[in-house]
């Protein structure tokens, strides 16, 4: 038999009548340190409804998470007994890729069974780059495949992609990007696109080289992206988008839905223009498409900037226009937070910083009690979204504490990048066009790295905890604190290229 002796605890009676009186006070008010500013009573609650408004936003963001991702079962992938008949064309856009690449693209076409599927390679390259890229290409001598280059090579990505439609031979279109890794049943798959219809793939992340970035965004295709964002959509019923890799369309029906858009969210807006047209996109279960991953944070941080500014885009000019889809009211509002997500999370992550910050100023110690009960909420949310995660990664020998690192770190990078991220949700917003920075491939996606913004943000948070110490404001300076230390986490763990560098 063991003994067991448990801690004897004696609180102070003083301790617990103070805390309790500290709670009271919560009941109509904040609770302030000694030597708060003196803030006007209009301006305090201005700042406690907009933190409050912003507790209940990241409340639904992460509620709307934790929904898909408890229904993200692999959905089963039943071959069709036929397609839906007519031939295919795949095609690939090119710019500033080396010979290479392409030809290595087409090589994992060419091992692939797509009974004789057309392949067309469109360039916006000058000519001498072109004529080498073509010359790659018909060295290997893989039938159906050419190299077209487009005369004019203005406007963006989609508008290549339109001029390689027109050109294309087959009934069907399949829209593949240079660095995919495509499935074996890829083209069986597309071939079953109904008559109007937009068939997605699915996506997962693959990457040539091992970095910390890199490690992080495969995590989060894989169990937040492929699992929770396409697969928990898929099996709920509620509306998929289709991404930029792995588009099946039957030429018809994309002609009448006028393409793709002049724009840098040709996905999401073909997809939108589909749905309201009367159409529909579909999630083709089976093995999805693998898209390379930036290997470098500058990299990175371009090509999040533009998704963010994508589909801030996509709100100024469907925003309405989401909810007149044919669909329940409650698919509406998903496909609507499906658009909005980057920007709801960046402005939500930015706003919730700077209240943060101005509530430290106010020497606000405690909130009113009916924000402290939001809080909490928001705190228990968030464990069940690390949990329900975590239940998708364990499967692939993933613990707990690794996932909650995963998603942590994640969270810390959001925080650190959310003022440069809130900008480009404003371009979007107010500008139609911006410079599309391709995303280099490989080792050349390495380039660059920690720059002006990072040393500008670390020089304002560590300037704020300064001051805040000047005038004696401990919370301030508590809440500076974290943010400075949050972003040095994040900049450490993620951005800094590891010195193990390898390939994946």
């Amino acid at each position: 038999m063991v003994n067991i002796t448990l801690l004897n605890l004696t609180l102070p009676r003083d301790f617990l009548n103070e805390t309790l009186q500290v709670l009271n006070k919560t009941r109509e008010g904040p609770y302030t340190i000694s030597n708060a500013p003196l803030i006007p009573q209009w301006l305090q609650s201005v700042l406690l409804t907009a933190y409050l408004a912003l507790l209940v936003l990241s409340l639904l963001l992460i509620a709307h998470y934790i929904y898909y991702a408890r229904h993200a079962k692999p959905a089963v992938a039943d071959p069709p007994a036929a397609t839906a008949g007519g031939s295919l064309s795949i095609i690939i856009p090119v710019k500033n890729e080396r010979p290479e690449t392409v030809a290595e693209a087409v090589r994992r076409l060419a091992s692939i069974p797509c009974g004789g599927a057309e392949v067309i390679i469109v360039s916006d390259d000058p000519p001498e780059a072109f004529e080498e890229l073509r010359r790659a290409v018909e060295a290997l001598g893989v039938p159906n495949v050419k190299a077209l280059r487009r005369p004019s090579p203005v406007g963006y990505k989609g508008v290549a992609l339109n001029w390689a439609a027109e050109r294309a031979s087959g009934d069907v279109l399949l829209f593949l990007d240079v660095d995919s890794v495509p499935p074996p049943d890829m083209c069986h798959r597309a071939l079953a696109v109904g008559e109007r219809e937009i068939l997605f793939l699915g996506w997962d992340g693959h990457a040539p080289l091992k970095t910390p970035v890199a490690s992080l965004q495969l995590f989060l295709y894989k169990y937040l992206l492929y699992h929770v964002a396409i697969l928990g959509r898929h099996n709920t019923g509620h509306p998929v988008f289709a991404l930029g890799s792995g588009i099946a369309v039957r030429k018809s029906f994309f002609r009448e839905i006028g393409g793709f858009c002049n724009c840098t969210a040709d996905d999401y807006d073909i997809s939108i223009k589909a749905y309201l047209h009367g159409g529909r996109v579909v999630y083709a279960p089976g093995p999805p498409v693998h898209v390379e991953v930036p290997a470098g944070y500058e990299a990175f941080k371009k090509q999040y900037a533009r998704w963010t500014y994508n589909s801030a885009y996509l709100i100024s000019v469907y925003g309405a226009r989401i909810f007149k889809f044919k669909m329940p009211l409650a698919h509406k509002l998903s496909a609507f937070l499906n658009v909005a997500t980057h920007p709801l999370m960046v402005l939500t992550t930015f706003a919730m910083m700077l209240a943060g910050l101005a509530m430290g100023y106010a020497g606000i110690l405690l909130p009113p009690l009916y924000i402290l009960v939001f809080q909490l909420a928001l705190a228990l949310a968030a464990f069940l979204q690390v949990y329900y995660v975590y239940k998708l990664a364990r499967r692939d020998g993933h613990g707990f504490f690794a996932v909650a690192g995963r998603l942590a770190a994640s969270a810390a990078l959001l925080l650190a990048l959310s003022p440069y991220l809130a900008f480009y949700v404003l371009l979007g917003l107010l500008k139609r066009r911006i410079r599309w920075y391709v995303t280099p491939k490989g080792l050349a996606s390495l380039a660059g790295g920690l720059g002006l913004y990072e040393l500008g943000l670390t020089a304002v948070l560590t300037a704020l905890l300064l001051f805040a110490v000047y005038i004696a404001n401990w919370v301030l300076a508590s809440n500076a604190a974290f943010l400075l230390l949050a972003a040095a986490y994040a900049l450490a763990k993620v951005a800094i290229p590891s010195s193990q560098l390898g390939r994946g």
